[in-house]
C-alpha cells in the first residue's frame, strides 16, 4: 500500500525521494519501493524519516495492509544472496576453465 501520508508530507516540504534515500543511505529505487509499499519500512527507518521531516512518526506512519504486494527485506536479501552465489559459481567456473586452457 502506498504511503500517502508520508508522500504528502515529503512533497509538502519539497523533499525528493532521492534526498530521503541519501539520508537513509539507500538507493532512490529502494526508497521508492518503500514509499510504494513494495518493501516494508522498518521502525528505525520510520524514526529517521520522521526526524528528517520534522514530524512525529504517527503523522506519517501507515501499515502495509496488502501483504501480498509487500516484499519483506528478508526475502529480498535472500534472493540477492542466491544471485550472488550463482554469480560466484559462474565466476569460479570461468576462472577454472581459463586456467585449464592455459
Amino acid at each position: 500500500m502506498k504511503k500517502e501520508k508520508l508522500i504528502s508530507v515529503r512533497k509538502g516540504l519539497k523533499i525528493s525521494q532521492a534526498d530521503i534515500a541519501t539520508y537513509l543511505k539507500i538507493s532512490q529505487t529502494q526508497y521508492q519501493k518503500r514509499e510504494s509499499g513494495q518493501i516494508e519500512i522498518c521502525d528505525v527507518e520510520w524514526k529517521r524519516i520522521s526526524k528528517l521531516l520534522y514530524v512525529e512518526v504517527d503523522e506519517i506512519y501507515e501499515e502495509n495492509t496488502d501483504p501480498k504486494n509487500a516484499i519483506s527485506l528478508k526475502i529480498e536479501l535472500q534472493i540477492l544472496k542466491e544471485k550472488i552465489k550463482i554469480l560466484e559459481q559462474n565466476w569460479n567456473n570461468h576462472t577454472s576453465n581459463r586456467k585449464e586452457t592455459e
